[in-house]
């Protein structure tokens, strides 16, 4: 009954992330322009991808290990102390020097606004950083309401602070100080809510945390590209406007993801506590349950989309963006495999082959990228999309090979197969 409560929440709360995306790129594209969703869209990327680097991989560290010793209070208290610890000081590092590496070398990005943006909004990272480690130590004990509550409170901010730029016809530059004060605010509140959890610090615990996390930084940092590789190629060849129409149906592509997401959270504490104590056959049953309830609900989950798309962009938006709707429809092909085995993603991480996991998402990358180009060349934008869907089909095998051979779970048997 505690999974089934704990999903439904983490999925009201991915869906309305999902929904909120769809929400700032929506009133980004109506006040700014399709150039100007551009330009947040390169921006918000880079700044994404900069914030894992600066994360280090510490918040999948803290989620893990809280799972394993979630019964052990003075050994959580030293997690949540020496992954905050860890984090703050990669993060800071990170922030100042992609802060002069940008400064410096101004020609490192094609459009000199999107340069501008992620300027400003570099200021956030090492706060969202931070949240994200303590938000995730909170998964890793299945406090699910509050690790919802906490993402929901974001978007509801930036969504709010938006639209009232907007209003004031404020420029699209003034959108970074949204974050900050966003994460600001959540910072105090997450510090507020575990201050039980407070211990001391240790320099090897710190680099125990680092070291988990640097072997499995490189792949969450890949895996997380894939959605934002394409925007960012296609800025850089076509111009910012391109790169806003493709960042607009991808959004919502992403936002069918919201949902194996949720599932995937809350499943990955309880896959850990059941491989600790080999307890197999639990595995491949929850697997097979999840599975199922996937598989029931894809066709009308993927209609209530697609006609959604059509009708939210037909009443909101200018009518050039309905003409993108072959991209979404490409989009969802691939998002289909994530939908389906999206919340098994992980377990390589949980049980400790985090090579073996970076050599599966570098050859997804690598996958990804080429076909881009290949595609891209051949179709123009549309190839974006083409790329991404084949790549995650390929992927999908490569998921399955490596769960056989290396960890003895048959992923397609006990699903597809079964």
């Amino acid at each position: 009954m505690k999974f089934i409560s704990d999903s439904i929440i983490a999925i009201g709360a991915h869906i309305f992330v999902g929904i909120s995306g769809l929400i700032i790129n929506s009133l980004i594209g109506i006040y700014y322009s399709a150039e100007g969703l551009g330009i947040f869209s390169q921006g918000f990327s880079i700044y994404l991808l900069l914030s894992l680097l600066a994360n280090c991989g510490i918040m999948i560290s803290a989620q893990k290990h809280a799972s394993q010793y979630s019964s052990d209070d003075e050994t959580l208290a030293e997690i949540f102390s020496n992954t905050l610890a860890a984090t703050a000081m990669v993060s800071l590092c990170i922030a100042l020097c992609t802060y002069y590496l940008f400064s410096l070398n101004p020609g490192i990005l094609n459009s000199d606004d999107v340069l501008k943006f992620v300027l400003l909004i570099c200021i956030t990272i090492p706060f969202f950083a931070l949240n994200k480690t303590m938000n995730n130590f909170l998964v890793g004990l299945r406090i699910m309401n509050v690790y919802s509550g906490i993402r929901m409170f974001r978007w509801t901010l930036i969504i709010i602070g938006i639209f009232l730029l907007s209003l004031n016809d404020e420029t699209l530059f003034t959108i970074p100080f949204i974050f900050l004060y966003t994460e600001l605010l959540l910072f105090f509140v997450l510090i507020i809510y575990c201050k039980d959890y407070w211990s001391r610090i240790k320099i090897s615990q710190i680099r125990t945390h680092i070291s988990f996390g640097i072997k499995n930084i490189l792949a969450v940092f890949l895996g997380e590209s894939i959605y934002h590789m394409p925007i960012l190629m296609i800025g850089y060849v076509n111009g910012n406007e391109s790169a806003g129409y493709f960042a607009y149906v991808l959004a919502f592509s992403r936002s069918i993801l919201m949902i194996p997401g949720a599932i995937q959270k809350n499943f990955t504490p309880i896959f850990t506590k059941h491989w600790y104590n080999n307890e197999h056959e639990e595995i491949a049953s929850k697997i097979k349950k999840i599975f199922d309830i996937s598989l029931k609900s894809i066709i009308p989950v993927y209609i209530l989309l697609y006609f959604f798309f059509l009708i939210y962009t037909s009443l909101l938006m200018p009518k050039e963006y309905l003409d993108f709707h072959l991209w979404l429809l490409v989009l969802l092909l691939g998002m289909s495999t994530i939908y389906l085995y999206g919340p098994f993603s992980t377990l390589l991480i949980m049980t400790d082959n985090l090579n073996l996991n970076l050599l599966r998402t570098l050859i997804f990358v690598l996958t990804t990228f080429i076909l881009i180009l290949f595609f891209v060349n051949n179709f123009g934008n549309v190839g974006a999309a083409y790329g991404i869907s084949i790549s995650m089909i390929i992927n999908l095998f490569f998921l399955n090979y490596f769960y056989k051979r290396y960890i003895g779970i048959k992923l397609f048997d006990i699903t597809i197969l079964n």
